[in-house]
């Protein structure tokens, strides 16, 4: 009886882990469906078999349910592993908005004060770089009045080339001294005559009072003029009976002089006395006018035969700063 029944439980082990087996092949589709959130639900029957119920089938009341983990705990986390290899480099992105303008900074102190400039003489300033009124270059004109006061003026006009070899020759070549109604814009000019420039360092263009034979204006002159140039100088002469301009180098020897509305042959200019007519006399006749637009021009122009009576004569046509016309 004892070997018997130990047969039969052996042989009941056997068919359990049969049954066992066929169960759970035939319920695969239960098993996957039981596995949900990593945990599975078997039914343990009262024979003790194993079973997996069915996707939505529960376990019968005299099966105990059971379940256990697919995964147990995860462990603590390993060493972290070398860094890879660099990728490659994005594209560029678009610039982002402007920021704001920040505040100014505060001023730094003032630097000191420089040396103080220093002239040797008022005229040292003729001929220096100047801009006219309409702000064309110019060059600085010094006038010393006959009662010592001084004018400075803006003269325009491009400076004059440098000069080339030969001979110079000026020539007082054209006055307006009269104009119709208020006298204004009076000038005169000056011509080379020569083949070569003139330097007009220390030349002065002297303006004389006939009543007296004294200087009342003097302009200082300065650069060069080239032959067949013209310079014009800007000045408000004299219109009485008589008036004389002359035309003097830094040696103050006479180059050249007008007497006009009669003769001046004692006219005293710094320590020295000149005489302004030259051959015969300009007659008185022969004037600038305060009717009529004009000028005391050389006809023909820059003529100069040492003859005042024959080189001078009034026209109609004031040229300054070009050839003159009889007219």
């Amino acid at each position: 009886m004892k070997s018997r029944f130990r047969k039969r439980t052996a042989r009941a082990v056997v068919l359990g882990l049969v049954a066992l087996a066929v169960a759970v092949g035939g319920a695969t589709a239960g098993l996957q469906a039981a596995q949900g959130d990593d945990v599975i639900t078997a039914c343990r029957h009262r024979s003790g078999y194993l079973l997996v119920p069915s996707s939505g089938k529960a376990c019968k009341k005299a099966d105990q349910t059971m379940t256990w983990n697919v995964k147990g705990p995860a462990g603590p986390g390993g060493p972290a592993g070398e860094a890879g290899p660099a990728g490659p480099q994005g594209e560029t992105g678009a610039a982002g908005p402007k920021g704001e303008t920040g505040p100014a900074g505060r001023a730094g102190p003032p630097g000191p004060a420089g040396p103080s400039g220093a002239i040797d003489s008022i005229e040292s300033l003729n001929g220096v770089a100047c801009k006219t009124a309409d702000e064309a270059p110019g060059r600085v004109s010094v006038e010393t009045e006959i009662d010592g006061a001084i004018v400075l003026s803006c003269e325009g006009g491009a400076p004059p080339p440098p000069p080339p070899s030969g001979k110079a020759k000026l020539v007082l070549n054209e006055i307006d001294y009269d104009q119709v109604g208020a006298d204004s814009d009076g000038f005169v000019e000056l011509y080379n005559a020569g083949a070569a420039a003139a330097d007009l360092t220390g030349y002065v263009l002297v303006f004389v009072d006939g009543a007296d034979g004294q200087e009342y204006m003097r302009k200082t002159l300065s650069g060069t003029l080239s032959a067949g140039a013209y310079l014009v100088i800007s000045a408000e002469a004299q219109n009485g009976a008589p008036d004389g301009v002359a035309l003097l180098n830094g040696e103050k020897e006479l180059l050249d002089a007008l007497s006009y509305e009669g003769p001046i042959t004692a006219a005293t200019i710094g320590a020295q006395t000149y005489n302004l007519v030259e051959g015969t006399a300009l007659p008185a006749s022969v004037a600038d006018s305060n009717t009529a637009a004009g000028s005391l021009s050389r006809i023909p122009n820059g003529s100069d035969t040492n003859d005042a009576a024959t080189d001078w004569a009034f026209t109609t046509t004031t040229t300054p700063g070009a050839a003159n016309a009889a007219g």
